[in-house]
């Protein structure tokens, strides 16, 4: 079965969003992609620059990708929430590629229950598309495990709206445990 081209496209500045993309990619078997800057978003100075430029809807310059999403059929982009904004680079991402996606997936690391519909919101705003599916996990989740399951039912969602993008044999369809709306969010 030849099935289309997808990618994973992430910022992470703690390693939280990569540990997630990192599983995305690895259970829909595609190509993956750090977003990187050439400013610091970690450290002692690095935390309260992000703070501002999330803020600010600062868009940083990004470093050039080795792939480009216009090849691409599917772009899962992800990345932290910084205190209830779109992280900067994301927000740089989005912009400078708004054209060149086709169709399109988010997902959201987060320390807290609550902020990502808002985020979402922003995503679709900056980049004009209706994304396929939406998945938001928090750090308590990433660290005991819960996100696995999580996966697997946001790519389930995925297949359903585009079964010649995700194939059906990655997909374990299993709604999450949790009773907590923002999670997993259809379109």
């Amino acid at each position: 079965m030849n099935l289309e081209k997808k990618l994973v496209i992430y910022y992470s500045s703690s390693g939280h969003t990569k540990k997630l993309a990192r599983e995305i990619s690895r259970k829909v078997n595609c190509d993956i992609e750090e977003i990187k800057t050439p400013t610091s978003y970690s450290g002692l100075f690095g935390y309260p620059r992000a703070l501002i430029h999330a803020f600010l809807k600062t868009e940083p310059v990004i470093k050039k990708l080795k792939h480009n999403p216009a090849d691409y059929d599917l772009v899962i982009v992800g990345g932290p929430i910084w205190a209830g904004q779109l992280s900067s680079p994301i927000r740089s991402f989005l912009t400078k590629n708004r054209d060149n996606l086709k169709n399109v997936a988010f997902f959201l690391t987060q320390s807290v229950q609550y902020g990502s519909e808002q985020v979402f919101e922003q995503m679709e705003l900056v980049c004009g598309k209706n994304p396929s599916g939406y998945l938001a996990v928090t750090e308590k989740e990433l660290n005991d495990g819960a996100f696995k399951e999580r996966i697997s039912f946001f790519l389930s969602e995925l297949q359903e709206k585009n079964p010649k993008i995700i194939s059906k044999k990655v997909i374990r369809k299993v709604p999450p445990k949790s009773s907590r709306r923002l999670q997993v969010r259809s379109v």
